[in-house]
């Protein structure tokens, strides 16, 4: 984890998010995932309580059924009663058995809810015997005694059962028919008492079409979606209105039997405990941007700043400073250290650059030391010399190598050029030496395919060269001054090392001087080779212990050998 881990750094505004997010994200995420675990945990235990209620009701709706039928049968066939009111002789003796039948439907009528009259009717006699204990209209009560009375009517045995629909409900009604005798009985499930869950909501039976036993008050006569025994769908009245419909199937495809509650919302379905869960949960939410606030206003803004003036310090700005505004104490500290360190950086800027003027001002005065009067006033007698005897394309050739030589002398020391650009200038100085001399110097140079773009200091080759001319002893034969430049490869592609000899045969060094020369003092503007100390110090500068300058004597003059490395990446440097 690149939090533990020493070597890998990272910002402080990534370490402080990361470790807020990692700590309080979590958090939460566990709380909002307890909380909605919670709720469907409590709308799995709400249908399933749903579920159980509408099982006890379909027991008893099931049960009812199996008895009626067990009792329909069994009048019928067993029951003694009913063969005196199916045999009997006279019209009496069929209203005394009924008011025995009537007994025993009264004790079944009392004991299931469900069920809500029987009837008994004798073709023979055209008996009809109404047996209920509920009140109805008497529409409804005329209707199933001519439903009763038309099945009676038919001299067969049989067992059926319909659906009748009366004025405000719809009932089944059980019939069985003994050659024109008949037992009925009616199931009303308006009677079965659906007291609900304890909660908003509406218990119903409804009919296979999905249209309620008995429309509820708060539904109206709406038909039902189709919903899967023991599923739950969403059904929407047509007033808007949204309901959760839980159902469980009949037996003998007699419908379903339905609860039906509002749809309630997260919140709404939530309890005390719950609420105050939620909104702790939001308290905390809505801490994470405070503590993010606090913290940036705190910490992170104080290291903006300090960071801010760091970059400005690199992009060489050292006047700005960092505010110490910040409450945390050891941030300010740190701004002050800061500012402390930026003052002391400003000081030594200030130092440095007049080190640099007072460096400058050496250079000039080395260039200045360069134009010898002597030298100047020289050219100036040779162009004269020249003008009277008209040789003026001569003086052009001598104004031309003057100009280049002088532009040479006056470029810029912190700056390499290519080794080409040193031996034009060398050439050119040659050339004017040559100009009106009895016994002109000569120049030889001899240089590897591979050097001419070799970047070198200006004047690295021209200064000994002048030095040559200058401490020259050849009086009866002209000087000869030989430049070789060659190429050592390095161990990496592109670098080596440039190897440059300069001989003449003027005469040589002396002792003393070689011994200067190769143990050079520490001024490079007052000693008397003045040239050569200022090319030491400038190969130190740009090239530090990795160049090296020595100084030798050959049998008939001097020799200067200069190692320079090579860095084929670096087009151009600058001395400092």
């Amino acid at each position: 984890m690149w939090i533990l881990d020493k070597n890998h750094s990272v910002s402080f505004r990534k370490a402080a998010s990361s470790t807020l997010a990692v700590l309080v994200v979590p958090l939460f995420i566990v709380m909002i995932l307890f909380n909605w675990y919670t709720i469907y945990q409590q709308q799995v235990t709400v249908r399933e309580n749903r579920l159980s209620t509408l099982g006890v009701y379909q027991a008893r709706w099931e049960d009812t059924l199996t008895m009626l039928d067990d009792y329909l049968a069994d009048t019928v066939a067993n029951d003694s009663d009913f063969s005196d009111f199916a045999y009997a002789r006279t019209e009496t003796g069929a209203f005394l058995a009924s008011l025995r039948l009537d007994a025993n439907a009264r004790t079944l009528l009392r004991a299931y809810e469900l069920l809500g009259a029987f009837f008994l009717y004798s073709n023979t006699f055209d008996y009809y015997r109404l047996i209920y204990t509920d009140s109805y209209p008497l529409e409804d009560l005329d209707l199933l005694r001519k439903l009763v009375i038309q099945a009676g009517k038919e001299d067969t045995i049989s067992y059926t059962w319909e659906w009748v629909r009366l004025s405000d409900r719809t009932v089944l009604l059980f019939m069985y028919n003994f050659h024109g005798n008949l037992v009925a009985a009616m199931m009303d499930p308006v009677l079965l008492d659906l007291s609900g869950l304890g909660e908003e909501g509406e218990i119903f039976f409804s009919m296979p079409g999905g249209e309620p036993y008995c429309p509820a008050a708060a539904l109206g006569e709406e038909s039902l979606p189709p919903v899967q025994s023991g599923g739950t769908v969403e059904w929407k009245l047509s007033t808007g209105e949204r309901y959760e419909l839980t159902s469980l199937n009949l037996s003998r495809d007699m419908g379903s039997i339905c609860f039906a509650a509002p749809t309630k919302t997260v919140f709404q379905e939530l309890s005390a405990v719950q609420f105050l869960l939620l909104a702790i949960t939001f308290v905390l939410l809505a801490c994470i941007p405070v503590s993010w606030l606090t913290l940036r206003r705190l910490l992170l803004e104080p290291v903006d700043s300090l960071t801010s003036t760091m970059e400005a310090i690199q992009g060489g700005d050292t006047s700005i400073r960092v505010p110490q505004t910040s409450r945390i104490s050891e941030v300010n500290q740190i701004s002050q250290t800061v500012n402390t360190m930026l003052d002391t950086i400003q000081q030594q800027k200030i130092d440095a650059y007049e080190q640099r003027l007072a460096t400058q001002h050496a250079q000039l005065q080395y260039l200045h030391l360069q134009i010898r009067p002597h030298f100047f006033l020289n050219c100036l007698n040779i162009i004269y010399s020249l003008a009277g005897e008209k040789k003026y394309q001569s003086i052009q050739e001598l104004a031309l190598n003057l100009s280049v030589y002088l532009r040479h002398i006056f470029k810029d020391g912190s700056k390499l050029v290519p080794l080409e650009t040193e031996l034009t200038s060398v050439e050119n100085y040659i050339r004017i030496q040559q100009a009106g001399a009895q016994i002109p110097p000569q120049l030889k140079v001899i240089i590897d395919a591979d050097t001419p773009k070799v970047m070198v200091p200006p004047l690295s080759l021209l200064t000994f060269v002048e030095n040559s001319v200058k401490h020259s002893n050849r009086q009866d034969s002209p000087l000869e001054i030989r430049i070789k430049c060659s190429r050592l490869a390095g161990e990496e592609e592109g670098t080596g090392f440039l190897y440059v000899t300069i001989s003449d045969n003027g005469g040589g060094f002396t002792e003393d001087q070689l011994k200067e020369l190769n143990s050079p003092g520490e001024d490079i503007y007052t000693d008397r080779h003045v040239g050569i100390a200022n090319i030491r110090s400038r190969l130190h500068l740009l090239f530090g212990s990795q160049a090296t300058l020595s100084f030798r004597n050959l049998i008939d003059g001097a020799c200067v050998e200069l190692f320079l490395p090579i860095n084929s990446e670096k087009d151009e440097g600058e001395l400092g």
